[in-house]
């Protein structure tokens, strides 16, 4: 008995099967490009912003930051007015200290003018500086007088150092033995009254001497 019956086909339809192969192909080849743009999509996928919410944190970012330019601010003012009154304050002691030095000055002045007045009304002396320099003066002193005499009689210089007050005796007429003693003790003592007094009492003595 034979299995292949008679009415058996034995024809094999090449282009149907290769029709629904393609169409198989195709459809797989759908599914794994949507699948690809799903994943693609699900990758990309952007959240739904809550701008609301982004520009409250924005105004409190802002606030926060204007709060501490305004701190900073403060401080720098609260700074400078600080310096400010320190300034006014040092300039208000400035002011009383002058007020102070120019009565102190005022004061010194009109006692020396009154000492002067003593010595030539007393003393009979006369005394002025004859010249002056950047940092010295020569001071010129004339004796039994109140008024500068032309005569070079019984007269003294000094010369007078500015910045430290110190006294050099230039010269003595009419001139005495004990000239180099002087310059000495004065160069030692800085004592000008002192000098002036020794120096009167020998030029008196040379008066008394010349009367005789």
């Amino acid at each position: 008995m034979s299995v292949i019956e008679a009415n058996w086909s034995y024809e094999i339809n090449v282009i149907e099967i290769e029709t629904s192969l393609y169409s198989y192909f195709e459809l797989s080849l759908n599914n794994i490009c949507e699948n690809v743009l799903k994943a693609l999509e699900d990758g990309f996928l952007i959240e739904n912003i809550n701008y609301q919410a982004n520009l409250a944190q924005t105004y409190d970012e802002e606030l926060k930051l204007l709060f501490e330019t305004n701190k900073e601010l403060r401080q720098e003012i609260e700074l400078k007015l600080n310096q400010l009154t320190g300034k006014q304050t040092q300039y208000e002691n400035f002011k009383q200290d002058q007020k102070l030095l120019t009565q102190e000055i005022k004061e010194t002045h009109e006692a020396f003018l009154m000492a002067k007045k003593c010595y030539k009304k007393f003393l009979k002396i006369y005394y002025t500086i004859e010249s002056r320099s950047k940092d010295s003066q020569i001071i010129y002193v004339q004796f039994f007088t109140e008024a500068k005499k032309d005569t070079e009689n019984y007269t003294v210089r000094l010369k007078r150092n500015i910045k430290t007050r110190s006294y050099e005796l230039q010269s003595i007429h009419p001139k005495l033995k004990m000239f180099k003693e002087f310059q000495r003790k004065l160069e030692e003592n800085n004592d000008v009254p002192g000098l002036l007094c020794c120096l009167r009492l020998a030029f008196m003595a040379i008066k008394e001497t010349k009367k005789k």
